[in-house]
């Protein structure tokens, strides 16, 4: 496992991550769309914010288990705590400092989030 360092824009959110960053999850639903999220879930072990809880501000909607995290300064989505596991943080990789995307063996596996129910029931991470 390696450990990556993440941020919102502004800088005022730091995040730390440890993990095997091979996989995420591109969701199709309203938010993860217009977000443009990559999402790749760890444990509560695995994540910790360096700095910015102060700055984080939370949206939710719907069944208002899930908890999307922005920094209020800069309007950037750095994490999650997703609806389907809400103990567990599902990290924007868009938002880890030196990562690029272009260069990396990423695997991207797509849930189709328009249709929630349905789907959660058959995917696998």
């Amino acid at each position: 496992m390696k450990t990556y360092k993440g941020s919102c824009h502004c800088g005022r959110v730091q995040f730390e991550v440890v993990t095997d960053l091979d996989r995420a999850v591109e969701c199709n639903c309203s938010i993860c769309t217009k977000k443009g999220v990559l999402h790749h879930r760890v444990a509560p072990e695995q994540f910790s914010v360096l700095s910015g809880s102060d700055a984080l501000t939370l949206y939710q909607f719907d069944s208002k288990i899930a908890k999307h995290w922005f920094c209020k300064y800069c309007g950037i989505h750095p994490f999650s705590n997703p609806r389907a596991a809400p103990a567990m943080y599902s990290i924007n990789v868009r938002c880890l400092d030196d990562v690029d995307l272009e260069k990396m063996n990423l695997e991207i596996k797509r849930f189709d989030g328009r249709n929630w129910e349905e789907a959660i029931k058959s995917f696998k991470l």
